[in-house]
């Protein structure tokens, strides 16, 4: 069997492990919020694992990887993993800003919200305001059902518990839930690193990558940014848009 069969197999078996928890969950039809305490450690972890993929961490979040690749695969192919993870990257993120503007869906932290008693968030006029509004509509959601005032409790159906870091994020993370950005972009980066990790024999580095993937996915779910199907695509876009990126990047090396 050939070099590139068994790469393109392992990379495939990559995707099956990226995809399966939302896979999972879209075919049982379950949801990961609200789930957990969100003042918990594991909470405060899935935050800290989420911010990776958040402007402008993300970007360090890449450079970090690449330097730390730079002393794991041969330099001939570090050029190309370079090459090719800039040029996937630019593409997740122009489709993902595309494709929100196009589906508008509502994220499930603002579902759960508008569907408390006497509501301040409206879904048929709250993705019509500007972001600042948004942000003051969710700040002004989660006062009204705050229990006492400095409290992690709030008096919702059923009771929830969220901590002041990722009550800041729910503020700030206003856009439209499909598909998930953060999803792509580890998932993205995680696909086309892989291929040229793979065929470098950098298996630790490749596992730590994956394993990050895996999180990324995870914590959008459960910290109430994204629905089970938003993840789930956007581990189906990334796959395109890694073949595509290796395949042109490969290419332009062959030529």
């Amino acid at each position: 069997m050939s070099l590139n069969v068994k790469t393109y197999r392992s990379l495939a078996l990559i995707w099956v492990v990226l995809a399966a928890i939302p896979s999972y969950l879209l075919i049982t039809h379950q949801q990961l919020f609200p789930l957990i305490d969100l003042t918990r450690l594991s909470s405060t972890i899935l935050f800290f694992l989420t911010s990776t993929g958040t402007a402008p961490y993300a970007v360090l979040s890449v450079v970090v990887f690449l330097a730390v690749s730079y002393f794991c695969v041969p330099k001939t192919v570090w050029g190309r993993l370079v090459l090719a993870v800039v040029l996937s990257l630019l593409i997740s993120f122009t489709l993902n800003h595309q494709l929100k503007s196009y589906f508008e869906e509502a994220r499930p932290n603002a579902v759960f919200l508008s569907k408390q008693s006497d509501s301040p968030i409206d879904l048929q006029t709250f993705y019509q305001q500007k972001p600042e509004m948004r942000r003051d509509l969710i700040e002004q959601a989660l006062q009204q059902y705050q229990i006492n005032e400095g409290s992690n409790q709030y008096k919702t159906t059923p009771l929830m518990a969220i901590s002041p870091m990722i009550k800041g994020h729910w503020e700030h993370e206003v856009g439209y839930a499909f598909p998930s950005g953060h999803t792509i972009f580890a998932t993205t980066l995680v696909l086309t690193a892989s291929y040229y990790l793979l065929i470098s024999g950098a298996t630790v580095l490749n596992i730590m990558l994956i394993f990050w993937g895996i999180s990324m996915g995870l914590s959008r779910m459960l910290l109430g940014m994204h629905w089970p199907q938003d993840v789930f695509v956007s581990t189906c876009l990334a796959a395109m848009i890694s073949l595509l990126s290796v395949f042109v990047i490969e290419k332009m090396r062959g030529r």
